[in-house]
């Protein structure tokens, strides 16, 4: 038997390199915050909050005009559309924030009356699953309420099993077939035991 040589055994090692890594590799997801509308007051900023489930890893994508602005504030400038204590502040009209932990960050827009008016976004922001790489997107779990109780299957029977108390037919061929009707028989042979005992008596030998 041969060995494996050196220039396949090379390739097979950067292949097993190559899956690994594709296996591994951290898939970031861009959230355009607002949907087609982007960050803007015509969008509904909760509604499509509550659509979506954001990972560490994934980016926040604001587009906005220069009427809008985005500011990052902690939980009491969201709650209150207060930006004094600003975390920090963007109006480049495409701006793009890395979600780098869990936990939950909050943006507002800094122009007047904008954020009393719904324009602004709690995003929480959930540990990345299954070794880094994010399988779900969909809505932030949810407790869902119990599912209902399943009534057991009936036990399943054989296939093709005939109703109880019925006769299984049997097809008319066959030597397995054959019924022997044992009276019958017996009445035969005593006719035929008389028969030569007649035929000796009138046929004595000589």
């Amino acid at each position: 038997m041969h060995g494996v040589r050196p220039e396949w055994a090379g390739k097979a090692l950067v292949v097993i390199i190559i899956t690994s890594i594709f296996f591994q590799c951290v898939c970031a997801f861009n959230h355009t915050v607002g949907g087609p509308t982007g960050w803007d007051l015509r969008s509904n900023i909760q509604l499509w909050s509550a659509a979506n489930t954001f990972f560490v890893g994934d980016n926040l994508v604001f587009t906005y005009t220069p009427n809008h602005d985005v500011v990052e504030v902690n939980q009491r400038g969201y709650n209150t559309c207060a930006i004094s204590n600003a975390i920090g502040t963007y109006d480049d009209g495409a701006t793009v924030i890395e979600l780098t932990d869990p936990g939950i960050r909050y943006f507002v827009c800094g122009r007047s009356g904008h954020c009393q008016q719904g324009l602004k976004l709690e995003a929480q922001v959930l540990a990345s699953s299954n070794n880094g790489t994010n399988t779900s997107r969909g809505p932030p779990p949810r407790r869902s309420p119990p599912p209902p109780s399943r009534v057991p299957p009936p036990p399943s029977s054989p296939l093709f099993s005939p109703p109880p108390d019925v006769p299984v037919p049997v097809p008319a061929s066959g030597v397995d077939n054959i019924k022997v009707d044992t009276p019958g028989l017996f009445q035969g042979l005593v006719t035929v035991i008389a028969l030569l005992v007649l035929h000796s008596l009138t046929f004595p030998l000589l």
